[in-house]
């Protein structure tokens, strides 16, 4: 059986990417097992010669200046996963979803399709200051609506443009039955347009609620103290690891990393079905 040197060649390419990708992954969970000593050991230790778990549980591990653990993280995981879940539903079925189907089926507006993606593109800081004076009016500073709200204005373009091509990708004879057969516009859309292309809404819940996982910016601004009598949220309780200006608690901020990633890493890989079909099938038109 005879190899083809491209595929060899592919094959090398794909293996280096995928260490890339892996290998801070892989640095995480081993700096997290390491002891104070060995993380700062050079040259660096790839492999830990003693496994220490106290950088998971025990306060103040690193050079007792510390006094968050990762396992600490839980009220602020219990904030992250609310305000995700919330902002990623409704951006994506009483937002994005109904907006792309009239965008493609109705309004038809190539410029409106652009001007959506041209909000996707533009950053977060640009309305940091609008956001805030918002939150403030509305007496939610501190709050979980306060994030979703926020969260909304970026996740909502983005599930909207995806889905744009999944609904062009959708038959005209489907819905044209469907109409035929004495369906409303809104009963075609929820029970016909919609459960057809679950997989790209899928893909759009997973990705932005992972958007949301890992946002730091608003959380920062927005809230000042975690679960039950705040708001914040997973990426501010990671700042918690900083000692001193530009120093931090490396092995405790390694295990905060490895114990917060788990939620996205097991939703990933439960859905991978889902956003791998989503992201291939509707992402081509649009």
């Amino acid at each position: 059986m005879k190899i083809k040197l491209t595929t060899v060649v592919v094959l090398i390419l794909l293996v280096l990417a995928s260490l890339v990708y892996i290998f801070p992954i892989y640095w995480t969970l081993v700096t997290a097992l390491k002891t104070s000593l060995e993380i700062f050991t050079y040259p660096p230790i790839f492999f830990p010669t003693k496994i220490d778990l106290g950088n998971f549980y025990q306060p103040g591990n690193v050079f007792g200046a510390v006094s968050q653990t990762a396992i600490g993280s839980v009220p602020w995981m219990i904030n992250s996963t609310i305000v995700a879940i919330f902002a990623t539903l409704i951006s994506t079925f009483l937002i994005a979803a109904p907006a792309s189907y009239a965008l493609v089926r109705y309004i038809k507006s190539v410029w409106l399709a652009r001007l959506i993606l041209f909000m996707t593109m533009i950053p977060e800081a640009v309305f940091m200051v609008p956001f805030f004076l918002i939150v403030i009016k509305l007496n939610i500073l501190n709050t979980w609506w306060a994030l979703i709200i926020t969260y909304i204005s970026f996740t909502a373009p983005f599930a909207t443009w995806l889905l744009m091509g999944f609904f062009n990708d959708i038959p005209k004879s489907v819905e044209e039955a469907a109409q035929i057969d004495g369906l409303s516009p809104y009963q075609i859309f929820y029970r016909i347009s919609l459960p057809l292309i679950m997989p790209g809404v899928v893909a759009a819940i997973i990705l932005n609620f992972i958007s949301c996982w890992n946002e730091l910016l608003y959380a920062l601004i927005l809230t000042y103290s975690p679960f039950p009598s705040g708001a914040q949220t997973v990426p501010v309780f990671l700042t918690s690891f900083i000692i001193v200006e530009k120093s931090f608690a490396w092995g405790g901020l390694a295990a905060a990393g490895v114990f917060t990633m788990l939620p996205t890493i097991i939703l990933g890989i439960i859905a991978q079905k889902y956003l791998a079909r989503g992201l291939t099938l509707g992402a081509v038109k649009g």
